[in-house]
């Protein structure tokens, strides 16, 4: 009884594992069961044209940050002989640094270019607002802006809808004396944006003016659009101040938070940053990998993902095994179909995979034909059974040689792809067969034999789909839930489905 509990507790728990950490790469990380589903991606160039003075040059840009939404990789810098690129992070704020000792007078460009993917909403997390600064007006300008905040809570009660009301108002001034007054007031000023987040402080609204770029499928030489961003209590509001509308945050790439530069330079001047976006489509998984490597998820940095690409490429085969000895497990303690060897078909299918399903069959049933005529030969010799099967090896090299040379020799090289068959197993395999015919009869041989070519070729079957590759090479933590299986099919001690025929007899009865 304690033994069957540790094993439940055992299963439950790989089963929990796999699936969450499979539920988790879909919902947080963005991985997909479908092979060919895609993603968009947004390639963002910015270009900085300046004009250098002749000497020592610095220049300095702000950088885009990742967001809920977004994910920034795959940064490429193209600047003139000289420059040497770093990346630095002051007051919080990252940004790109290109330095050169000594740089051509005149114009200077610089092109830095990232990669923008989008992925799925990552789980919130807590956000604290920036504090609300006090504003100082006074007099008449003091009067007309409590009067347009008093005026927006009539309209709503959120913060949503107050600001979107303030935005309209402001946007009115015709209509609205008030709005006009501070607008007039602000003429000279920082101008109707910084008027906007006045109001919001005053209304005890967080908020701060952004910058950036709208992803499209075709921009060229566009500037950084400005917005204003509000809290709601959970989450930043991204308001276009125009429209009083909340834009989407999945086709947004924040670049600037309040007063923070866009280009600084030095020993030089009229610096000048264009911005161009191109969208296309890539993998789903691809753009998942890339972006989960970015943003240093363990998930993927302890994973096959951070595998050099020759050996990834030889765990996605290995990591088919085990689902080739979740059918050998079905096949043979629920079907009961009988094998020569236990994982001896799981071996077969990894040779069919080289030679594919027909060709292997025929190489296969021509080498263990040819093997087992020879093994009946050795039996009157009396041999013991190391020398036996080491002779039964050689004649399974000479076999394998005969068929790739007779092969040769007709224009085919089919007969090349023998050497993919496992000659120590197939050997094995002679031997056994050998034994069984003598102990039991040819019957039993063709029993077993078939059925490790049935379950081979259902291996293959299973080995060569791009969905079940796909999910082993996307989701390996699966394999618990395999293991899982397997574990709950070894515990079944009932009949299995080949032995009820035994009691067919009694039903016409």
């Amino acid at each position: 009884m304690k033994n069957k509990l540790e094993l439940i507790i055992l299963i439950l728990v790989l089963l929990v594992l796999g699936i969450g950490t499979t539920i988790y790469k879909i919902n947080v990380l963005g991985f997909s069961f479908n092979p060919g589903k895609k993603t968009t991606v947004w390639t963002v160039e910015s270009t900085i044209n300046f004009e250098a003075d002749g000497g020592p040059v610095t220049v300095s840009l702000n950088l885009p940050n990742n967001s809920d939404n977004l994910v920034v990789t795959e940064r490429q810098i193209q600047s003139p002989p000289g420059y040497t690129y770093t990346k630095v992070t002051e007051n919080g704020v990252r940004r790109g640094k290109w330095h050169a000792d000594k740089a051509e007078a005149g114009p200077q460009r610089i092109y830095f270019r990232v990669n923008i993917y989008r992925r799925h909403r990552q789980p919130t997390k807590p956000v604290t607002p920036p504090a609300i600064p006090a504003v100082e007006l006074s007099g008449p300008y003091l009067r007309a802006a409590q009067f347009l905040i008093q005026k927006a809570r009539t309209t709503g009660k959120s913060p949503a809808e107050i600001s979107a009301a303030l935005i309209n108002m402001l946007n009115d001034p015709e209509k609205n004396d008030n709005a006009a007054l501070l607008l007039k007031m602000e003429s000279d000023g920082r101008g109707s944006l910084a008027l906007l987040q006045d109001l919001l402080y005053m209304a005890k609204i967080p908020c701060r003016t952004v910058r950036g770029l709208v992803l499209s499928k075709n921009n060229k030489n566009k500037k950084l659009s400005r917005f204003i961003q509000v809290f709601d209590g959970k989450k930043w509001l991204l308001f276009n101040p125009k429209t009083a509308e909340v834009e989407n945050p999945d086709s947004f790439l924040l670049w600037q938070k309040n007063q923070e530069s866009l280009i600084e330079i030095e020993g030089g001047g009229n610096a000048k940053v264009r911005f161009s976006s191109l969208e296309s489509q890539i993998l789903a998984n691809k753009a998942a990998i890339k972006g989960g490597h970015h943003q240093h998820s363990w998930l993927i940095d302890f994973s096959i993902y951070s595998l050099p690409i020759s050996t990834q490429n030889t765990f996605k085969l290995l990591l088919l095994i085990p689902f080739g000895a979740l059918i050998v497990v079905i096949l043979r303690n629920l079907v009961g179909i009988q094998t020569a060897g236990t994982f001896m078909p799981i071996l077969i299918a990894l040779a069919f995979l080289q030679t594919k399903l027909i060709v292997g069959l025929i190489l296969f049933l021509t080498v263990v034909s040819v093997g087992l005529i020879m093994r009946a030969l050795l039996s009157h010799l009396n041999l013991l059974l190391v020398p036996r099967i080491s002779a039964i090896l050689v004649f399974v090299i000479t076999i394998y040689l005969a068929i790739s040379v007779i092969g040769v020799k007709m224009g085919s090289e089919v007969g090349l792809n023998v050497t993919f068959f496992p000659m120590i197993i197939i050997s094995w395999s002679i031997e056994r067969m050998c034994v069984l015919w003598e102990e039991e009869g040819p019957k039993d041989v063709f029993i077993q034999g078939g059925g490790s070519l049935f379950t081979a070729s259902l291996i293959y079957i299973l080995m060569i789909n791009k969905f079940i590759g796909n999910m082993t090479y996307a989701f390996p933590e699966l394999l618990l839930v395999v293991l899982a299986i397997i574990l709950m099919i070894g515990t079944y001690s009932g009949y299995r489905l080949s032995e009820l025929r035994r009691f067919e007899p009694m039903g016409r009865e």
